[in-house]
């Protein structure tokens, strides 16, 4: 995620857009009794969770009603007495478990507090219903109990009735004027680890998800004045009854993310036979916001590794955020489209297709570990207009935006730097102290490995990194023992400076 604040560091990069100019110009119905339960029989078994989904949106009652089937094979060592799930929605049940911070409120529900939840019908195993209890901060969590525990190796079938009722609120789940955001939005895997089942809340700060790669078989109901932008592929629409169905397939992804329009322009273009798409309000900087996804998509193909997918969506969203990653799909703020200069349009949706590789691609606990893909993303930011406009630009974008970030931070006494970028989401006091210690810092500590290492050695590291960890979640010490492997230089005194972590 990129949360903009539309203040200093709009300014700031307006003042560099003078520079930038400059140099350039030298150097050149659901009806649920119509809707049939049709699921894929799954052939063959995959490690990886299955999930088949059944929905349609209701704009009347803004409701998202769905079913959906989950394959889950255990992969650990251990028995599987229960099963675990988040369920995001529930989050958005009252203002005071609501994912914003207190000052952001106002911004994230421009009409006034709405409410929004997750309400579960049934969970079944085999047609017949079992036991399940929800659970966790703001219900947010989901115990299912399967009839017979889940040994190692073996697998198992849920199916959930559910129904999802959207707030009318501009963050990542919600509706506004232009466009209804589906996101975070059904029953999904925690993740099973070294720590056991991961089942954090929906903290107000960072972006607290932390998930599997699965594969998703998704059919979507929604009225035809409606475009839909999606997560995966969508191999077939059809039309009938004032009503458009989309079958969409997404594989080796992390999460399912919608989102709707009845304004949106659609543009294409195509990097190394992946199709980049455009959703623009109205067409508003179409052109600018499909060239800018393409060109850090091909930039980001030759410095890190090839994207693996099929498709890429730059979103232009009612969400007062900035811009959020979602996998084959970032969201931007409409309101950066509506920006006089296309600076910030453009470094934030760098900053989000970079975090198709950093977190997409590569997995890890954004929850325990926000520093990881935070900090890789905002230096891809960087390497982006280095690679684009040249070093000088680079430079001056991070003296002056990511560095002065930092500094400003320490200098108005915020500065907790005994405790390092390394820590989580709840050891956090705002997001003003997230972004400027894992982001900014977190950018300087990479930047400052690079040249520890020497370009060579550092970018050899991090397509290594991309490989072995490709559709994988990684930790900081896998980054670390990487890194090391890739130069002869003793890093642990770096990683420990930065970090305040011993990388013994």
């Amino acid at each position: 995620m990129y949360k903009m604040r539309l203040g200093r560091r709009v300014r700031t990069l307006s003042i560099i857009l003078v520079v930038f100019v400059f140099s350039v110009s030298i150097h050149y119905i659901w009806d649920m009794g119509k809707v049939q339960r049709v699921f894929n029989t799954f052939t063959k078994p995959q490690q990886a969770p299955q999930y088949t989904i059944n929905a349609v949106f209701d704009e009347n009652d803004m409701i998202v009603r769905g079913e959906q089937r989950i394959y889950y094979e255990n992969t650990s060592n251990q028995v599987m007495k229960d099963l675990y799930f988040h369920l995001y929605p529930n989050a958005f049940k009252n203002n005071n478990s609501a994912p914003f911070e207190a000052s952001d409120m106002v911004r994230a529900y421009p009409n006034g507090f709405d409410k929004g939840w997750i309400e579960l019908m049934s969970v079944m195993e085999g047609g017949k219903e079992i036991n399940y209890k929800i659970i966790g901060d703001g219900s947010t969590n989901l115990r299912v109990t399967p009839k017979i525990p889940v040994k190692p190796g073996t697998s198992i079938e849920l199916t959930m009735d559910f129904e999802v009722k959207l707030p009318n609120s501009i963050g990542r789940m919600g509706y506004g004027e232009n466009t209804v955001n589906i996101a975070n939005w059904y029953p999904i895997l925690s993740v099973f680890d070294k720590n056991g089942w991961n089942l954090d809340p929906y903290y107000s700060i960072g972006d607290p998800f932390y998930s599997d790669i699965a594969e998703y078989n998704v059919t979507m109901i929604i009225p035809d004045k409606y475009e839909l932008a999606t997560t995966g592929n969508i191999l077939k629409v059809s039309s009938n009854d004032k009503k458009k169905t989309y079958k969409i397939n997404a594989n080796n992804v992390r999460d399912f993310t919608m989102i709707l329009s009845e304004k949106f322009t659609i543009d294409r273009g195509n990097v190394d036979g992946t199709e980049v798409i455009s959703y623009t309000i109205g067409g508003l900087k179409n052109e600018q916001a499909l060239k800018y996804g393409m060109e850090a998509l091909e930039i980001f193909n030759r410095v890190f590794g090839k994207y693996p997918y099929k498709q890429l969506s730059i979103v232009a969203s009612d969400f007062f955020i900035g811009g959020m990653e979602y996998p084959n799909l970032v969201m931007i703020s409409q309101s950066l489209y509506e920006m006089k200069e296309d600076l910030a349009l453009e470094y934030v949706i760098a900053h989000e297709v970079a975090h198709q590789w950093w977190y997409g691609i590569i997995g890890n606990n954004e929850v325990a570990e926000p520093w990881l893909d935070e900090a890789l993303t905002e230096h891809a930011t960087l390497m982006y207009f280095e690679e684009k406009y040249g070093a000088h630009i680079e430079e001056e974008i991070y003296e002056k935006m990511v560095k002065a970030q930092y500094k400003d931070f320490v200098r108005h006494g915020y500065n907790k730097d005994d405790k390092g970028i390394l820590r989580s989401l709840k050891e956090f006091d705002s997001s003003i102290e997230y972004s400027s210690i894992v982001y900014s810092k977190g950018a300087m500590f990479i930047k400052e490995l690079r040249q520890e290492m020497g370009d060579e050695a550092f970018l050899k590291a991090l397509r290594e990194y991309f490989d072995t960890y490709k559709f994988k979640n990684a930790t900081t010490k896998d980054f670390y023992d990487i890194m090391q492997k890739n130069t002869n230089k003793d890093l642990k005194n770096e990683f420990s400076k930065w970090l305040n972590k011993n990388m013994e």
